[in-house]
């Protein structure tokens, strides 16, 4: 097949790590979630996007902490690295507010299998509440089109 730039979906493959919501101190807020085990084979690099919007009254804000564990099997996997620690990506004013926050992250000489994790987190007591969601995209395909 001849790809030519403007057939996106040959050159990338996206993969669905996480998302939710949450209220501010309550539902969501503050908690950890872990992606399955992503197979990386055949591609070198990746970008997680961290997206969605929010509710944040002034002077709050939301941050994201990212982190990566590594696996040869898919199953047993290695201790976690912080990729983002406690990142702003939103803070309070205009409502509603919508953010997108990247993460790149080199996987050539990484082990087969990534596991994300995702925590946001509202820095209110309780009112504030977001909506999220977040994709790893792995680049940098050894063949094309990408399967």
């Amino acid at each position: 097949m001849h790809a030519n730039t403007q057939d996106f979906q040959v050159f990338y493959k996206a993969v669905g790590v996480a998302g939710g919501a949450l209220t501010a101190g309550g539902s969501g807020d503050a908690v950890e979630v872990a992606s399955g085990a992503v197979d990386r084979n055949g591609f070198d690099s990746a970008q997680l996007l961290f997206t969605g919007t929010t509710n944040c009254a002034a002077g709050q804000t939301l941050k994201v902490t990212v982190k990566v564990a590594e696996s040869e099997d898919g199953s047993t996997f290695g201790a976690d690295e912080t990729l983002a620690n406690a990142v702003t990506v939103a803070a309070g004013g205009a409502a509603p507010q919508s953010f997108c926050f990247r993460v790149d992250l080199r996987v050539a000489n990484r082990e087969r299998f990534l596991r994300m994790r995702v925590t946001p987190d509202l820095s209110a007591a309780s009112t504030d509440t977001a909506q999220w969601g977040a994709a790893l995209v792995l680049g940098g395909a050894d063949e094309f089109p990408v399967r």
